[in-house]
């Protein structure tokens, strides 16, 4: 996780140059209730803020290409029931479920309405072409980092009493240094994240 709170470190870039002509492009999301489309089931004040840092290793092959991804969320009506990436969409629309959180190879600490969610060196996945009709026609086929790029991913997080979603927030790339609150929400988070990573390594699971 160290390299995690390294790059988290340098959030402050659009695009950072590393050796090899390699770039680290990172993205940003805010989630909270008001960015949820459609009818919400019960109110939440819930808050989070997710961060993506996505690596092309300076190869034209999108093969290689992997992403860090670290997440903190608090005050859910209840526990966590799903956390997901969708795309493509705008922030009026609505996506398929594209990568799922909650899962290998990442790791996650749920307790009551906290959520806190980690993955180092994810492969990044490939996208199709979206369907013809539905509530995200029209968007072509795109590779992940073009998604991103094209502020067409958000972060959803659902619970049994929002099983459609309780917050959601849009994957930016970022062009602000975030505020220092910002950073000590995240640091809190990844400093968690590491500790149930260094347990399941321990424990073998």
């Amino acid at each position: 996780m160290l390299k995690t709170i390294a790059r988290l470190l340098a959030i402050g870039f659009v695009a950072v140059p590393l050796a090899a002509n390699a770039v680290v492009y990172q993205f940003n999301a805010s989630l909270n209730q008001a960015h949820e489309i459609g009818a919400i089931a019960a109110a939440s004040g819930a808050t989070g803020i997710a961060s993506l840092s996505y690596n092309d290793f300076g190869t034209v092959s999108l093969l290689d290409d992997k992403y860090d991804f670290t997440m903190s969320v608090f005050g859910l009506t209840g526990v966590a029931t799903g956390f997901h990436i969708h795309a493509a969409a705008t922030t009026v629309e609505n996506a398929p479920v594209r990568v799922f959180m909650d899962v290998a190879p990442f790791v996650n600490f749920k307790s009551g309405g906290t959520l806190l969610v980690g993955g180092d060196d994810v492969a990044a996945p490939s996208f199709g072409a979206t369907p013809a009709s539905g509530v995200n026609a029209g968007h072509p086929a795109m590779s992940f980092l073009d998604i991103l790029k094209g502020s067409l991913a958000y972060v959803n997080v659902h619970t049994a009493a929002n099983p459609g979603g309780e917050i959601r927030g849009q994957l930016i790339q970022v062009v602000a240094v975030p505020e220092p609150e910002t950073y000590a929400m995240m640091v809190a988070g990844l400093g968690l994240i590491g500790w149930i990573g260094a347990r399941r390594r321990k424990s073998g699971t």
